[in-house]
Parts: C-alpha cells; sequence; structure tokens
C-alpha cells in the first residue's frame, strides 16, 4: 500500500482491513496490536475461523528516516518440532528480523527502532488517546518540559510586592514560605484570642479590693506604732533575761559536770562490752575449732573403714576364684594322654594306617598332649603367682585401715574432751560486768544526788519572778506582731492593685503589638499567593500557547484559596472526559502536532473511525484515517 506524505484516507466496511493496516504497522515496529496487545490473531484463519497451518507471515514497511528510506521487515514463521519418543509435533512460532534487507538479532532490531523513535514517545505521537489517558502528573511533567517554566524573579520583575516576597525566600520555596507565613498567623491569632480572657482575669482580680481599707498612709503610721512598741518590748525582754540568763548559766555548768560523769560511765561500760565481745569470739572460736577438728577425725574414719571393707570384699572375691582355681589345678593335673583313634585311620580311604604311619602318628599326638600340658601347667603357676600377690595386697590393706581406725579413735576421743573443756568455759555477759562494777555504782549514785539538786526548785528567787515577766511580754510582743502582720498584708493590696493594672496595660499593648504583626503577616501571604498565581498563570500561559484548540489547567484553585497542583484538558472549557468523541480525537491531534513540533520527530499516526469526526485537525505528521463506508473492499485516497 502507497501512503501520501500527508494524509492518506482508508475507506471500507466493516471487517475489510482497516484496522489491520494499522495492527501491521505497529507490529512490524514494536510487535504489538493498534490497542498495544503484544498476543493478538497474527495467523490466518479459514472461514470456519480455523488457522491455516505452514503459512509465514511478514510484514514489510518502508519508512523515510531523515531523508533516506529506510525498509524494515518483521517475519512470524511455524516451527513445527517432534520429540523423541512422542507422536505429536510441537509448534513454536519464531521472529526474524531484518533492516535494509539484512537480517538481525531481536535485541539489534528493538535498539534500532527505539533508536529511530522512543516507545513512549512513540505512542504518545501515533495515538491521539494515548496522552490525555496519562496519569496528572506524566502530563504535568512533559508539558512542563516543552515550555520553558517561568521563574520567580521574571514573574517578580516589575512589581515590588513581588520583588519584596522574592527577598524574604532566600533558599526556601514559595509554598514553604507560606505554610510558614501561615502557621505565624495562626500563632498570632491563637494569642490574640486569648488576651482578652486574661485582661478580664485581671479586671476579675481587681474587684475583690474594691472594699478594702485604701487609706495607705493610716497604715503605714500604725504599722510604724506597732513596730516601735514590739521594739520597746524587746527591750524589756532583754534587761529582765540578764538575771535569768545567769542563773541559767551555772545551771548550765552543773549539766555539764553531770554528762561528763556520765560519759564516763559510759567509757567504763563500753570497756565490759569490749571485754565481753572478745571472750565471746574466742569461745566461739575455740569450740568451732574443736567441732571442725572432730569432723575430721570422723571423715577419716569412716574412709578407713570404706577402704577396710573394700579389701575384704576382694578378699573374699579372691577366695571364690581360688577355689575354683583349685579345681582347674586338680583337673589339669590329673588329665593323661590318651590316643584318639579316629586319628589312626586315613580319612580318603578310611582304611587304618600302616604300623610305622600309626606309630608316627600316636608319637606327634603325644608331643602335641605334652606341650599342650605344660602351657596349661605354666599359665596356672602364673595364676596362683597373681592370685597370692593379690591376697597379700588387700591384707596389708585391711592391717593397715584397721591400725589407722584404731589411731583416729584415739584422737576423736582426745577430740570430743578437748570440745568438752572448751564448751565448759563461762562467758561472763557484759550486762553483768557492768552491774557488779563498783566504781560504774559510785558514779551513778553521784549523778542521781546531783541531777536531783539541780532541778529541785528555787522559792521565790528572782531568776523566777523575772521568767514570770519575760513570758509575759512575749505574750504582748506576739500580739503585737500579729497586728503588724495584718496591716502589712492590707498594705500589699496597694502593691497587688499596681501590679495588675500593669499588667492590664502590658496585655493591651501586647494585643496592639499582635494585631500590627498579623495586618503585616496577612499582607504578606496576601502578596506571595498574588505572586503564585502569577507564576501559575504564567506557566499555563506558556503551556496553552503550544496549542491551537486546547487548553491545559496545571492547577486546581479551592475555595478556601490553597492551590494544588493539576493537569487537565478543556477545548473550550469543558474537561476532556466531558467532551464528545470528535472533540476528544481533535484535541489528541492538537496536542500530538504540539509534541512533534518540541520533539522535532513525526511517526505516521493511524486513526480509526474518522467517519465520526466532521472538521479532523490537520497533522503535522503523516496521517492514515482510517474510515468506515459502504465499500466491500479497501479504498484508499492519497491527499
Amino acid at each position: 500500500m502507497e501512503f501520501s506524505p500527508t494524509l492518506t484516507q482508508v475507506l471500507g466496511a466493516n471487517k475489510t482491513g482497516k484496522t489491520t493496516i494499522a495492527d501491521a504497522f505497529r507490529w512490524c515496529l514494536l510487535g504489538e496490536n493498534s490497542e498495544g496487545r503484544s498476543s493478538f490473531g497474527v495467523r490466518t484463519k479459514d472461514t470456519q475461523g480455523n488457522v491455516i497451518p505452514d503459512l509465514p507471515h511478514e510484514v514489510t514497511v518502508l519508512l523515510e528516516v531523515e531523508g533516506s528510506e529506510v525498509e524494515l521487515k518483521r517475519c512470524q514463521l511455524e516451527k513445527w518440532t517432534k520429540v523423541k519418543g512422542t507422536e505429536e509435533r510441537t509448534l513454536s512460532l519464531p521472529s526474524a528480523y531484518y533492516i535494509n534487507g539484512q537480517k538481525h538479532s531481536e535485541t539489534d532490531y528493538k535498539a534500532y527502532i527505539d533508536s529511530l523513535c522512543k516507545r513512549s514517545l512513540f505512542l504518545t505521537i501515533t495515538n491521539p488517546s494515548y496522552f490525555p489517558s496519562l496519569p496528572a502528573t506524566a502530563q504535568r511533567e512533559m508539558l512542563s518540559k516543552m515550555v520553558a517554566v517561568p521563574s520567580m524573579a521574571e514573574v517578580a520583575k516589575g512589581n515590588e510586592g513581588f520583588m519584596a516576597v522574592l527577598e524574604e525566600l532566600h533558599d526556601t520555596s514559595l509554598e514553604n514560605y507560606l505554610k510558614h507565613i501561615a502557621y505565624q498567623i495562626e500563632l498570632i491569632k491563637d494569642d490574640l484570642k486569648a488576651i482578652p480572657v486574661r485582661i478580664e482575669e485581671q479586671k476579675n482580680n481587681l474587684t475583690k479590693y474594691a472594699e478594702a481599707n485604701t487609706n495607705w498612709k493610716e497604715i503605714e503610721a500604725d504599722i510604724t506604732a506597732t513596730e516601735s512598741a514590739i521594739e520597746r518590748i524587746d527591750e524589756e525582754i532583754a534587761d529582765n533575761s540578764k538575771v535569768v540568763d545567769g542563773e541559767e548559766a551555772t545551771k548550765r555548768a552543773e549539766r555539764n559536770s553531770i554528762n561528763q560523769l556520765k560519759a564516763k560511765i559510759q567509757t567504763i561500760a563500753n570497756g565490759h562490752r569490749t571485754a565481753h565481745q572478745q571472750e565471746q569470739h574466742e569461745y566461739t572460736t575455740s569450740c568451732n575449732t574443736h567441732r571442725n577438728n572432730i569432723a575430721t577425725l570422723q571423715r577419716g574414719i569412716a574412709a578407713e573403714e570404706e577402704r577396710k571393707k573394700f579389701a575384704e570384699q576382694q578378699l573374699a572375691t579372691i577366695a571364690t576364684a581360688t577355689e575354683d582355681f583349685r579345681k582347674r589345678w586338680t583337673a589339669t593335673d590329673n588329665e593323661e594322654f590318651a590316643i584318639d583313634e579316629s586319628r589312626l585311620v586315613c580319612p580318603t580311604c578310611h582304611r587304618e594306617l600302616e604300623a610305622t604311619d600309626k606309630a608316627a602318628k600316636i608319637a606327634s599326638m603325644e608331643a602335641d598332649f605334652n606341650r599342650t600340658h605344660a602351657q596349661e601347667v605354666a599359665a596356672l603357676e602364673a595364676e596362683a603367682e597373681d592370685i597370692k600377690k593379690r591376697k597379700a595386697k588387700y591384707e596389708g590393706e585391711i592391717a593397715a585401715a584397721t591400725a589407722k581406725i584404731a589411731e583416729l579413735n584415739k584422737q576423736l576421743a582426745e577430740a570430743q574432751k578437748s570440745l568438752e573443756a572448751a564448751m565448759a568455759v563461762v562467758v561472763i555477759s557484759a550486762e553483768q560486768r557492768i552491774s557488779t562494777d563498783l566504781e560504774i555504782d559510785k558514779l551513778n549514785k553521784e549523778v542521781e544526788r546531783r541531777t536531783a539538786q539541780l532541778e529541785q526548785p528555787k522559792e521565790n528567787s528572782e531568776a523566777t519572778a523575772k521568767a514570770s515577766i519575760i513570758a509575759s511580754l512575749k505574750n504582748d510582743k506576739a500580739t503585737l506582731q500579729a497586728k503588724r502582720d495584718a496591716l502589712r498584708d492590707n498594705l500589699n493590696i496597694r502593691t497587688i492593685i499596681a501590679d495588675t493594672n500593669k499588667r492590664i496595660e502590658e496585655l493591651e499593648k501586647q494585643e496592639q503589638t499582635l494585631n500590627a504583626q498579623l495586618t503585616q503577616l496577612e499582607g504578606k501571604e496576601d502578596m506571595a499567593k498574588a505572586l503564585q498565581l502569577a507564576n501559575i498563570d504564567a506557566l499555563e500561559q506558556r503551556v496553552n500557547q503550544l496549542f491551537s484548540v486546547v487548553t491545559f489547567t496545571m492547577f486546581d484553585r479551592k475555595l478556601n484559596g490553597s492551590i494544588t497542583p493539576k493537569c487537565e484538558c478543556c477545548i473550550g472549557g469543558v474537561p476532556y472526559s466531558d467532551l464528545n468523541a470528535a472533540d476528544r480525537v481533535n484535541a489528541g491531534i492538537d496536542i500530538i502536532n504540539a509534541i512533534c513540533r518540541h520533539t522535532d520527530t513525526y511517526v505516521p499516526c493511524f486513526i480509526d473511525n474518522v467517519e465520526s469526526i466532521n472538521d479532523p485537525l490537520p497533522m503535522l505528521s503523516q496521517c492514515v484515517q482510517l474510515i468506515v463506508s459502504r465499500d466491500k473492499t479497501l479504498q484508499v485516497i492519497t491527499l
């Protein structure tokens, strides 16, 4: 089929082969049909729908690549193989690849096709519906590559407000800058909500002191007079305390003397306790040493008794062995040579041996008997010697163990007597030592006597009278101090009121400052959003300049002012998803033309069902329109 370099129309009824032309072109290049499926009906079928066997299939495409002709061919062959031992043949469909008549491997063929046009670009510029079907992020990415994305500096040029925003951005993005401004605004608004509540709290605190006495000069004078009265009482207490202090000094000296006597008693008592602890330690150590010695001797006796028992068991075993030995000795000693008559007969013919042979045989038999008997006697004699040695060894063990047991029992008896003697020692307790010490008894009586004299009250003493006066003066002083403290608390109200009014003024100033900061931040936010919108508009304008009928909405503007990236193709404001079939095809053609211009790559584009479009847009690349008509055979029109 010959195609026009610009537009070719292929007309025909359904099932006349229009789609097959598009499938063949794409299969030759990419090994798939026009719908992108690699598994489809390549092989020819008969009228009953059965595949016609042994029929090769191939497609040859002649392309113009940068002014030169390139011939591409893909062949699908049928290869039937029969595995040894089986009756059925197995079918495989290997492919062969040719470039300008030269056969190539599948890898090299695909690499060459990829060098002509990447698969992703091929799909984009050969199928009007492919690009709009991509995810919005993929569409945005491709469109952004097709235009020079405007920089913030370009958009802000000539606008002082925009330039001021750029100066504050530094290394951060505009989106992060807006997030930061929004965060600061939110914090200030939260603070502004709290300030009126705090001011109201301070004012409520002031109402508590509405009925308080606020004659501060009168209160200050009353405090001064009260403190003077307290000072006079302190002077009287000091004068009367001199007499009391003198008597108290005498008592303190006597108490010190008594305490020294008590300390001496304690020192002597501690000496008795130390002596008791030392003797008790020596007593315990001695008893434990003797007990340990007794335990060691008892273990030694037990070990020797076990040793003796084992030796006695071995002697009993030896006695049993000796009895068995005697029987075997007697049996061996009583053995006599006897002729074995069966050995005097020829083993072959079973005749009695000749006299000379018989005598020789008997002599040999007797020699064997004597040799064996001698060996048995020698073995028994060696065994008898071994039994004798073992018996002597264990008898010696028994004798040694018996002597050792006797010696250890003697030592055990002496050790037990030593333990009894050690346990008989009496250790006098510390309490008993202290209670029988005459010096301690004497000192205790002295302490009791002098303590009784010290605690005996003195009647009509001057110190007693002065102490009574001091007690009365202290009561008066406590009363005056309570009055002064109450007056000071009342005077503190003045400070509280002043501090509260100052706090209210601070909160009001803080409110004014925050409102000013809020106004400034909101201005910055509005200017940044305006810059963002200007940048968005600039990007959309550059993108939409690429197209003749379609426009792209690159961002979604929410009612709350937020902006989110998107990518939506429209015609006349109608989104692609709501367009009719004809507009969708024209939108796809417009997009393909723009991408072809940008990439400077033009690939034949097959458009199916063109009969549904009144005015399809012209294409920059070679276009093949597949049109359903009533023609029973394909009609090709080149324009």
